[in-house]
């Protein structure tokens, strides 16, 4: 899992490219667990969100959908 000033790094080395940047956060986690009802610790966000860094499928992308299989893995 990267922070913000990590990721700001990874773009810049692609300075003069043409490039795609999706973002996922904390955040958005918990936006969807608050509409399934559910309250996240800061340890289960981080752990949502390293799932969604380490196991997402490029083929698939990363969609609510995906959040929604984590938060139930929970």
């Amino acid at each position: 899992m990267v922070n913000i000033l990590q990721a700001i790094e990874q773009v810049k080395s692609h300075e003069g490219e043409e490039i795609a940047v999706i973002i996922w956060s904390g955040k958005d986690v918990r936006h969807q667990a608050k509409q399934r009802d559910m309250e996240l610790s800061d340890e289960q966000v981080m752990d949502v969100i390293s799932r969604i860094e380490n196991k997402h499928d490029a083929s698939l992308g990363v969609t609510w959908d995906t959040i929604d299989c984590y938060l139930d893995e929970l």
